[in-house]
């Protein structure tokens, strides 16, 4: 027995292939079925050539098969031609450390053809219905959810359509995909030709893409660079706040768009954020000299749009994780504890007055408040690590409070973050008034500790039971007695 393990790993070191499959198949005791089929199309040369084509550094059907698994996918087949294989699976390995789907390898037969064979494989292992996803297209998670939580019927199938377009998706009903068998008997098909055979001959329905999920399918390879647009853009409009939108991330993008394709970490870049951020801090703090002052202004705005790389690097090249949360997080606090030490220091060189330490000591004191407010509430109630995502987990959804309260706080949050923040910092810098941000900082952060501590009190006593809410009014009537 203790041979086994020695054997085994030279069996795995002697073909590269058989070692993803042990990998990806779990030593062949998954139990899931196949809930998504993604293939190459074999129409013409170009278009097979596209899947394993880099789109932000991330082969096409590898981007597929990512996107199936945030969408919940945990068992998938891909139909390929047998030389993109290795190719495939190599990148594959790059996500060694991530929870993939269960994936299985199907080959088309030569030349590039569907037979009975094949059909039979892929229905043996599929569930009652499957996704028939193009490997060249681009597409959201939320589509994949759309169109699975839709009742599909047997012996039918679901097209999609996204306005007078026909999306390449297609939810067939596992009996639907078994019809296949004697089509493709007579002669091998083109995966095209079932699939046109599909729509002719299974009675369908249609989805509708839901407004702001956007597709692209490539098309020739000279596409490309549409397609890394359209990925750079989705990003763009899913940001809040115009200066992110408008300003930093039309700087950002283009250079994250460089970095996916040199595969640089989302951390490294992280790291190399920090110090700039803590860099800004040193000049700010001068104290004097107005073109030292606005270097570090200059360079706390390049820290809040270096800061938008990490995070789009990750996205793009599907490497989001807790850990890059947690030290992205930390980056943004040295770099904001930089800008207020420089401010303080700045503003005590420049004037030495006392009003230096009364200002900063009330910046720092509503600083720590209201990011004790915000940690605590992500860490019981979100499994997310990123400040920025305080805004839409909780102050988002807020409702039950006065009119104003709630305006005040739609509007107000703006100037709080980074990207504003840092903007007016610039602005401020410029004119030559850059100081005057220790006392509006101070302000801010008192009135936004204020805020925060008022809402979570004003829960805390609302989730109390009804016993102690009836003990303190008895106590408050009693004392009035």
């Amino acid at each position: 027995m203790a041979e086994f393990p020695r054997l085994a790993a030279g069996i795995i070191e002697l073909n590269f292939l058989y070692k993803f499959q042990w990998l990806l198949l779990g030593f062949g005791l998954s139990i899931m079925k196949n809930q998504a089929l993604i293939y190459v199309p074999s129409d013409t040369p170009e278009a097979m050539v596209l899947a394993s084509l880099k789109v932000a550094g991330v082969p096409l059907i590898v981007r597929g098969i990512l996107t199936l698994a945030q969408a919940g996918i945990d068992h998938l087949t891909i139909l390929i031609a047998a030389s993109q294989r290795e190719k495939i699976a190599r990148f594959l390995e790059r996500y060694s450390g991530q929870k993939l789907p269960q994936i299985d390898i199907v080959s088309y037969d030569e030349p590039y053809r569907v037979s009975p064979r094949i059909i039979r494989q892929i229905a043996d292992e599929s569930a009652e219905r499957i996704l028939l996803i193009n490997a060249n297209l681009l597409f959201e998670k939320e589509l994949v959810s759309t169109m699975r939580a839709l009742t599909l019927t047997d012996s039918a199938i679901m097209l999609c359509e996204e306005g007078a377009h026909r999306l390449p998706i297609i939810d067939a009903s596992l009996s639907s995909w078994r019809s296949l068998e004697d089509f493709t008997a007579a002669t091998p098909r083109s995966i095209e030709s079932c699939l046109a055979h599909l729509m002719e001959s299974q009675p369908s329905t249609a989805a509708t893409a839901p407004l702001g999920i956007n597709t692209f399918l490539l098309r020739r390879p000279r596409e490309r660079a549409v397609a890394e647009k359209f990925l750079a853009e989705a990003i763009r409009h899913s940001t809040p706040g115009p200066v992110a939108k408008y300003i930093n991330k039309r700087i950002s993008l283009p250079i994250s768009l460089f970095l996916s394709k040199l595969w640089v970490s989302p951390n490294a870049i992280t790291v190399f954020n920090i110090l700039i951020g803590l860099f800004s801090g040193v000049f700010i703090a001068d104290g004097h000299r107005y073109e030292i002052i606005l270097l570090g202004a200059i360079l706390f705005q390049t820290a809040s749009i270096v800061d938008g790389c990490d995070g789009e690097v990750a996205k793009l090249t599907f490497r989001c994780s807790k850990f890059g949360q947690y030290i992205d997080t930390l980056s943004d606090n040295l770099s904001l504890g930089s800008f207020m030490a420089g401010l303080i220091a700045g503003y005590w060189r420049h004037t030495h007055s006392i009003t230096a330490f009364i200002a900063g000591g009330i910046m720092l004191a509503g600083t720590a408040v209201t990011l004790f407010w915000m940690i605590r509430y992500l860490s019981r109630n979100t499994q997310s690590a990123s400040l920025a995502t305080f805004d839409t987990a909780y102050i988002s959804r807020l409702s039950g409070e006065p009119g104003w309260l709630l305006y005040f706080i739609k509007y107000g949050k703006y100037t709080l973050k980074k990207d504003v923040f840092s903007f007016m910092f610039l602005s401020f810098a410029v004119i030559g008034v850059l100081y005057w941000w220790l006392f509006i900082t101070a302000f801010g952060t008192a009135l936004a500790a204020i805020i925060l501590t008022y809402l979570n009190l004003k829960a805390w006593r609302a989730a109390q039971p009804d016993s102690c809410r009836v003990g303190r009014e008895l106590g408050r009537e009693g004392v009035n007695v």
